[in-house]
């Protein structure tokens, strides 16, 4: 089930719009809607996941990133560690700036990963 599954065609447009703006009423302005239809928008809980789900495909994606650059720092670091004629302290600070926040993204992304197992379970109950 894909993230615009139960979004019409004009929400689908919106919450795109959404990603690459910085305000909602620039998003409803080039989603080509009502600025009342993007807070209504706003307001629905089918929307406000679809987002949500939205958000965290980007930051999954950026989180990739960071670990795949991670090996390119280790790699300088190692570069530094073995060329004695290279002054490390400026090339290590970035490389270690990056291992940082590599490490830092695998944390968020395994409690994102421990929120959803919660949420599943929380939804797999039945209600009272």
């Amino acid at each position: 089930m894909g993230t615009t599954d139960k979004l019409t065609p004009k929400q689908e447009k919106f919450l795109l719009a959404l990603m690459t703006s910085k305000t909602i009423d620039e998003a409803t302005q080039k989603a080509g809607i009502a600025r009342t239809t993007g807070y209504n928008y706003m307001k629905s809980l089918t929307f406000r996941r679809a987002y949500r789900k939205a958000r965290t495909d980007v930051v999954q994606q950026t989180t990739a990133l960071l670990q795949s650059a991670s090996v390119e720092a280790v790699e300088v670091l190692r570069e530094i560690m073995l060329d004695k004629s290279v002054s490390p302290y400026a090339r290590q600070q970035s490389a270690q700036t990056v291992l940082t926040m590599a490490y830092k993204a695998h944390e968020v992304e395994n409690v994102l990963e421990v929120v959803e197992e919660l949420e599943a379970r929380f939804e797999d109950e039945p209600s009272d």
